[in-house]
């Protein structure tokens, strides 16, 4: 990929995306994704979470946990169904879009005014992250 005249290299990143998964949108994902048993089981993991912390027992009941080796699984499929949407309803699409797990490197082609409408096009696509 070559840098042109105009071209800016733009990084974005989801705050907090693991603990703001939403679990049902995930979930429903990997139903689609996997056959039923390993989606059953997805789900069991991702519905059952407790910690223990300061003494006092938690369940976590919104996003994944931080600790499970799963939640790196879940929130890759769930930001590449998000990616998918996002991406091809935009207005205006980056030249470049390359992403690891929750952060994005992309090269912006069009005009720096824009960048903010796309920034709240993928901000507009899901009310948690």
């Amino acid at each position: 990929m070559r840098f042109e005249p105009g071209d800016n290299l733009v990084i974005f990143d989801v705050v907090s995306l693991y603990t703001s998964i939403p679990i049902k949108e995930a979930l429903d994902v990997i139903f689609l994704l996997t056959n039923p048993d390993m989606a059953k089981l997805a789900e069991i993991s991702l519905t059952s979470t407790f910690f223990y912390f300061q003494g006092e027992f938690y369940e976590q009941t919104y996003g994944v946990s931080m600790v499970s080796p799963l939640s790196p699984i879940v929130a890759n499929l769930f930001m590449e169904d998000f990616e998918s949407k996002d991406l091809s309803s935009a207005l205006f699409k980056p030249k470049l879009w390359r992403r690891f797990i929750e952060d994005t490197c992309t090269i912006w082609q069009h005009k720096p005014e824009k960048l903010h409408p796309f920034f709240q096009h993928l901000n507009n696509q899901s009310k948690s992250i």
